[in-house]
């Protein structure tokens, strides 16, 4: 089957991309039988460490970026190539990337099968993904174009403290030619992932509490695998 990529993107950093990237991983794998590979651009290597630690589980970790250590700034024939390589040996990527990423130069160059935009309902953060789809879209036609496939762009509310902000940002975004996840209730154990806990408790919390999320995710990301799968 082929390999899958999800994508997790915001020109505005604090978003919750790397959050919720390495929450999806660690869920898809332990609930489906593939071979999942963590993707991180970003120089301080959040993810890249936290899913290091998984390694054991069948959960690899890569960290890509140039020779100063800058992931946005890698040449995107070099990602090409990085992200073929992971993708024979694996079936599902997920790629987690820093604020700012260049979505004109880089999507193509990482051709996803869908890009998760997380948004909180902040104003700053609205503004910022407001102004950043446009761009996404772009790359998205881009992606199209050279593959035959658009991917998917897929709204992300997150740490959201009810209905009434769910609406807001479902509101915020009319218009464009995104989807809206469910939404990612606020908690504090989702600010607490990535420290090491014995037992991995502080993870276990948060799949208990925001069990439903994750489950939906894992089964978005599944039904693409199965829409990769039918294609060829």
């Amino acid at each position: 089957m082929t390999c899958t990529t999800v994508m997790f993107a915001n020109a505005k950093g604090g978003a919750g991309k790397s959050t919720i990237a390495f929450l999806s991983a660690i869920h898809f794998a332990a609930t489906h039988d593939a071979r999942v590979c963590v993707i991180d651009f970003d120089r301080l290597r959040t993810t890249y460490n936290a899913v290091r630690r998984f390694a054991g589980s069948g959960v690899q970790s890569f960290y890509l970026a140039d020779e100063h250590g800058e992931g946005h700034r890698v040449a995107p024939d070099a990602v090409r190539a990085a992200l073929d390589t992971r993708r024979a040996s694996s079936d599902v990527l997920f790629v987690d990337t820093p604020a700012g990423f260049p979505a004109g130069t880089m999507v193509p160059a990482v051709a996803p099968d869908a890009i998760f935009v997380p948004v909180s309902v902040s104003d700053a953060d609205i503004m910022a993904t407001k102004a950043y789809l446009p761009e996404l879209e772009n790359a998205a036609a881009r992606v199209a174009e050279l593959t035959g496939v658009r991917p998917r762009i897929i709204l992300v509310p997150n740490q959201v403290f009810g209905d009434e902000h769910a609406l807001r940002i479902r509101d915020a975004f009319r218009g464009h030619s995104v989807r809206i996840a469910p939404a990612l209730a606020f908690s504090r154990a989702l600010r607490e992932v990535f420290h090491f806990e014995p037992g991995d408790t502080n993870i276990a919390s948060v799949f208990l509490e925001d069990g439903g999320f994750f489950r939906w995710m894992s089964a978005e990301i599944f039904a693409l695998r199965q829409m990769r799968s039918r294609q060829g």
